[in-house]
């Protein structure tokens, strides 16, 4: 989260809107779930919230991660802003059960998967 709070800070210091959100994507709030990682935490390559996916379960770090309900975060606090598009990034390892929770609730989304 570091490297990430110093890019947002940079952004910022460049007059633009942005904020880096540190939760779990999910379809509640306030739940928690444990990600898991085979490396340092901070460099992030490779977590998920599936276990099962590590082959060295001795080197895996659980991490307990707040979720939020990624639709009611969307209504709050970004279309009460209006804007005309949003690009919304997320690495959500073995949580794309959300995707289909944004449009049950009218959120429409362009998904560009790469």
């Amino acid at each position: 989260m570091a490297r990430q709070k110093h890019i947002e800070k940079s952004y910022i210091n460049k007059g633009l809107s942005v904020s880096f959100e540190y939760y779990a994507v999910s379809n509640r709030n306030g739940d928690t779930v444990t990600v898991y990682s085979e490396t340092n935490f901070d460099l992030d390559w490779g977590a998920g919230i599936l276990d099962r996916a590590f082959n060295n379960k001795k080197s895996i770090t659980k991490y307990d991660v707040p979720t939020m309900d990624l639709g009611r975060f969307i209504r709050i606090s970004i279309q009460s802003l209006r804007p005309e598009k949003v690009l919304i990034k997320m690495d959500i390892e073995g949580s794309e059960f959300v995707l289909p929770h944004l449009y049950e609730n009218g959120l429409r989304c362009d998904i560009m998967i790469t």
